[in-house]
């Protein structure tokens, strides 16, 4: 922690960083300032380390604080992505240890080389990952409780690493087309982590509450169910997406089976406690586990319902490494004008989530699977609706965009994502308009005057109801700044 990255651009080797004497024509910066940049844009979104104020204290391995600084890295303003990429590769390949830490560290490279789009490496780190975690056993509680060994944010910190292996396995599983969950295909009775509140404080950790425990809680007659973490909804969610995976796997489906996962997709919602419908407390902080949940339920009943609708999004030609796979299904039960109406609906409530956000902090690099799709199914609902209700469809493509503008600049995996629903939004929105994307037809033509109107005529009154709002103000005022709503039901 003493030491500091030294970037000189101009050197022969700018990929190898060295900690030296500073030189005048070099940018210099602290290896502690790359583990708080860690702490702040990225431990929210995976916080399966200990609490910042802990991590000097904790004296992890060398090769799992090379990770952390690596992805750090990529949140520094001065620093290049890739100053810290073959030295990290090195020493982590360079170690032989089987232990915990390694997985912490495998999982948590896998997931910075996915943002970065290096697919192979991210599938390998994973793989290595799973493969350690299930031989140490880290999927049994008594594990956890040895290797803890009375430390209790080291035994939280080992319950929170082994769900997020079981959650981003699933994330990623979504993006092939033949999956092995291997964390789901095992007995696992790890305790579920605790709220983050109660993590960070440094007091003592609440007792664990068991994953059975949690599932039950429906039928019992206990209504305080606030000792639940959003961590715990956070896995309950995954678990929902791996059900969906599993299904769309299958070439054919019985309804029961369909209509069970669709259920339990809005009982999800309907069984959240007031504490938790919202993701942003009084003070505008985002639960960041607590909004993965409700993006992960949006997620999954996009997966659930577009195969089996009418919808065709335009999918890029290499879509595995940024978009789902959604094989077309034949519907056993519903409709598929119904299922076309819960997809939009899905993708509706994930640009809404999505709009809760103002700057690119905290987000998991799985936001971009989910946003893309979101995306492109509005895109499609662009096509199917036409013009009656363009651009209300058209604004949430803007406002996914804007998200994945915003983490383009330090994933490659967004910008990927990035540019493929820009040029698919340019190409409908182009076709099947005369005027620029984006923009309303204007009610005269250029360079033509507007009619004289007195200041009076032209003022604007706030009107007290909707019914002096529809007096006061004309339709095409109304049509020029009010955008028409999407007449499909539920939407």
């Amino acid at each position: 922690m003493r030491g500091v990255i030294r970037h000189a651009p101009d050197a022969n080797h700018p990929e190898m960083p060295a900690m030296e004497e500073t030189t005048s024509d070099a940018i210099i910066v602290p290896e502690a300032r790359l583990v708080r940049l860690f702490y702040e844009h990225f431990h929210a979104a995976h916080p399966i380390l200990v609490p910042a104020t802990l991590y000097e204290r904790w004296d992890y391995p060398p090769y799992l604080q090379q990770v952390v600084k690596f992805i750090g890295s990529h949140y520094s303003v001065v620093l290049d992505n890739d100053i810290l990429h073959e030295s990290t590769f090195l020493i982590l390949n360079g170690s032989a240890e089987r232990t915990p830490h390694m997985v912490q560290a495998l999982l948590l490279y896998s997931i910075i080389m996915r943002a970065r789009n290096e697919t192979s490496q991210a599938e390998s780190s994973l793989t290595q990952a799973i493969d350690i975690a299930l031989e140490l056993g880290m999927h049994r509680e008594e594990f956890v409780i040895t290797a803890g060994a009375g430390r209790e944010h080291e035994a939280e910190s080992l319950r929170r690493t082994w769900w997020s292996l079981f959650i981003w396995e699933i994330y990623v599983g979504t993006l092939h087309e033949k999956i092995h969950l291997r964390c789901s295909d095992v007995f696992s009775d790890v305790q579920l982590p605790c709220e983050e509140s109660a993590y960070s404080s440094l007091e003592m950790i609440p007792p664990p509450q068991s994953l059975a425990a949690f599932r039950s809680r429906i039928f019992t007659e206990d209504e305080d169910i606030s000792h639940y973490s959003s961590f715990a909804y956070c896995i309950e969610a995954a678990r929902i997406l791996a059900r969906v995976v599993v299904l769309n796997g299958l070439p054919e489906t019985h309804h029961d089976h369909l209509q069970a996962v669709a259920n339990t997709l809005v009982s999800w919602i309907h069984h959240l406690p007031p504490q938790k419908i919202e993701i942003v407390d009084m003070y505008g902080t985002i639960d960041e586990m607590l909004f993965q949940a409700h993006c992960t339920i949006q997620y999954a009943a996009m997966l659930l319902h577009l195969p089996r609708s009418n919808i065709r999004p335009r999918f890029p030609d290499s879509m595995f490494s940024i978009c789902p796979v959604t094989p077309f299904r034949l519907s056993p039960s519903l409709t598929r004008h119904v299922h076309d109406v819960k997809a939009m609906e899905a993708s509706k409530k994930l640009s809404n989530l999505l709009s809760v956000r103002s700057d690119a902090r905290g987000y998991s690099p799985g936001i971009v699977f989910v946003a893309i799709l979101c995306g492109l199914v509005q895109l499609a609902a662009t096509e199917i609706h036409g013009a009656v209700c363009a651009d209300h469809h058209q604004n949430r493509i803007v406002l996914v965009l804007g998200c994945l503008k915003l983490l383009r600049a330090k994933w490659s995996l967004a910008q990927t994502a990035h540019a493929h629903l820009r040029n698919a939004a340019a190409q409908v929105v182009t076709s099947s308009s005369e005027y620029s994307p984006f923009e309303r037809k204007p009610t005269h033509a250029q360079g033509e005057p507007r009619p004289n109107t007195s200041i009076e005529e032209s003022a604007i009154y706030l009107p007290m109801d909707d019914e002096s709002m529809n007096d006061q103000f004309s339709s095409r005022l109304l049509s020029e700044f009010i955008d028409p709503t999407c007449g499909v039901s539920f939407l």
